[in-house]
């Protein structure tokens, strides 16, 4: 028996809107976005609750770059971190209102944002878990003030040269897929939720125009405002 064009395109996406979580779009291997849900699990803030905060966080990836953006205050704030792997650049884009400023730190440096981050002392755990089709190693993360390990999750499937470099977490080589973060007066959870494989426009990790350079401290004092 005959299936009906309507009812075959119609099974096709069906199938593909339940897929859930898991690897997507055309396969570029090099090149992609990872989509991350971003779950407060304390927030600081006097004058803006977990609603009103960013929800996802977008990292897009080609060659070994690196963006890292989270956008929110409904589109009002972004901030995003940019590592360019060739022209050894690490530079994070900061937007308010129509206020663009822009810090370019070491090649190593972390992210600002991640305020003064001690070294972290990571020890490979023996757990596996899938996430977005991915099994993911756990690993754990030893504060020097905290005696209780954090654990992460994290694949080397995905070919990214030191994926971490902007972030505490750069000694784990790679990608993590579940992991927790601290900015200022927020702790965060963040765990994939999208993974596609998908042609980047370079202008994405390419030197931005029209932003005001600025410290690491004026930056930090500019967030540290916007949070208050």
């Amino acid at each position: 028996m005959k299936v009906p064009a309507i009812h075959l395109i119609t099974a096709i996406l069906l199938l593909t809107a339940i897929q859930g979580c898991r690897k997507g779009g055309v396969s570029h291997e090099k090149q992609g976005e990872i989509i991350y849900n971003i779950e407060y699990l304390e927030n600081g803030l006097k004058n803006f609750n977990t609603d009103m905060l960013p929800k996802k966080l977008v990292v897009r990836f080609k060659d070994n770059n690196t963006a890292m953006e989270i956008t929110g205050f409904f589109g009002l704030f972004s901030i995003c971190n940019v590592v360019n792997t060739r022209k050894k650049t690490n530079i994070t884009y900061l937007n308010v209102l129509d206020k663009k400023f822009y810090y370019e730190g070491d090649f190593d440096e972390p992210a600002v944002g991640f305020g003064s981050i001690p070294k972290l002392e990571i020890k490979e755990g023996k757990q596996t878990k899938e996430i977005c089709g991915y099994i993911a190693r756990e690993a754990y993360v030893l504060l020097p003030d905290n005696n209780v390990p954090i654990p992460v999750y994290y694949t080397t499937d995905i070919p990214i040269k030191d994926p971490n470099r902007a972030t505490p977490y750069r000694d784990i080589k790679g990608v993590l897929l579940e992991f927790y973060l601290n900015v200022s007066v927020l702790k965060m959870k963040l765990t994939a939720t999208s993974i596609y494989f998908k042609e980047i426009d370079d202008a994405v990790f390419a030197r931005r125009k029209g932003y005001t350079r600025v410290s690491r401290k004026q930056m930090e004092e500019l967030l540290y405002k916007l949070m208050k």
